[in-house]
Order: C-alpha cells, then structure tokens, then sequence
C-alpha cells in the first residue's frame, strides 16, 4: 500500500501520525512524507508569543530566517531517516512558514504527482485555526478532487481542533509499542523543542498509546467539519 502523509511543519508528523507511521514501516508500506513549510520564523514566532526557551534556543538566537529553514529542514531529513522512509520518498516543498495559504495552487501542482496512486492519505483535518494546517488540507484535498481519487482513503488527524464524527466513522490506531521510539525521534527536532509548548507536547509521547483518525472517501469532501 502506498501511504502519502502531509506534513504542515517539521514535527507534525510525529504529534499527528508519528506511531502510526513507525507502525505502516513495520508493516511493509510504501511510505511517504511531504513537508509543506520550512519552519522558518519558529524562533521568532517564540520570542514573539513568549515561548521561547532561551537555555536551549540559544544556538539559533542570532540566525536569520533563511538560516532557521535550512536547520529546520535539515531536521526534517534526519527525522524522516529515523522514521525509516527513503529519501526519495521525502518531499520539501519549502515553502514559507505561515504563508502556505498564498502558495495553495503551486501546493496542488506539486502534489499531484506524488499523490496520484496513493491509497491512503494521512492529512490534517479541515476548518484548522492555524493557516498553514488549513492550507495543507486544502492542498491535499483539492490535489485528490482534482485526480478524482474516488478509490483512495483518506485519514485526518487533528492537533489544532478536534475530530467531530461518530465514532463508526474514526479509526484508533494502538502505538504504545513505539512510543519510546517516537519520543526518541522528537529528539531530533532541536529547533521545535526551544518552544515550551512543544518541549511540554514531547513528554506526552512516552504515555501516548493510540493515535486516532477520521476516515472519509473522497465522496465526502466539503460533507464534514474535518473534511
């Protein structure tokens, strides 16, 4: 099977999908991951809002935006390594961090190509307060429209909002058994964890035990809050 999971920023696949990533690995799928934005302004969005933890932020203080997405994006490919997919199988679509919503046809163009006989899709859910997240759904789910993918599956989670279906409707995928491993790979991500919240976010893995999604086909589009 092969698996396509959006990423909206370096780190969302692992609060988002990351067990059940390490899970499809050992089961033999063909995996792989887009990262839509660069994580560029991470450090200053922290000054800004007061989340910055300076003890361990202190190597990326002083860079420029450009040289904060050349490391977050250097994170992203060691992550993604640890994780198991190929490196051919990892996509970096680069764009800014918190513009990904001026960048949605480029988005669509550009996935298309990686999605087009993909049978599942692992993506954020809709109706998201945060833009890049939203425009990450829309550019998965307006990719799939437009390949009409009526025979693919379709797999939201949810970090920013919440799943709203009836049970029936979600999936829970059970994880406990990587949760070391993933907490081990969050690691990696130096840059994310200068934050307070997502320091806070990565304790939480080593007691994290499923991983729950929202299941649509694509006939559901524009039906439902998460999708």
């Amino acid at each position: 099977m092969k698996i396509v999971i959006f990423a909206p920023h370096p780190d969302d696949e692992v609060y988002g999908c990351g067990g059940s990533i390490l899970k499809w690995m050992d089961e033999g799928h063909e995996l792989h991951i887009i990262y839509v934005t660069d994580n560029r302004v991470l450090i200053s969005w922290g000054k800004e809002h007061g989340q910055l933890l300076e003890k361990y932020a202190k190597d990326f203080l002083n860079l420029t935006e450009d040289e904060i997405a050349k490391i977050c994006l250097t994170e992203a490919k060691e992550v993604s390594k640890a994780f198991g997919f190929l490196s051919e199988h990892v996509h970096l679509f680069e764009f800014h961090d918190q513009d990904a919503k001026n960048q949605i046809n480029l988005g669509v163009k550009l996935a298309k190509n990686i999605i087009k006989d993909a049978h599942r899709i692992v993506l954020p859910s809709d109706n998201n307060n945060h833009p890049d997240h939203q425009a990450t759904h829309t550019i998965a789910k307006q990719s799939a429209l437009e390949l009409n993918l009526k025979d693919t599956e379709f797999y939201v989670y949810a970090i920013y909002n919440v799943i709203k279906l009836p049970m029936e409707r979600q999936i829970k995928v059970k994880i406990a058994n990587y949760r070391e491993k993933l907490y081990e790979i969050m690691s990696l991500y130096k840059t994310q964890l200068a934050l307070k919240d997502t320091r806070l976010g990565w304790q939480t893995l080593k007691r994290k035990r499923s991983e729950r999604f929202a299941i649509f086909s694509l006939k559901d589009a524009e039906k439902f809050y998460n999708f």
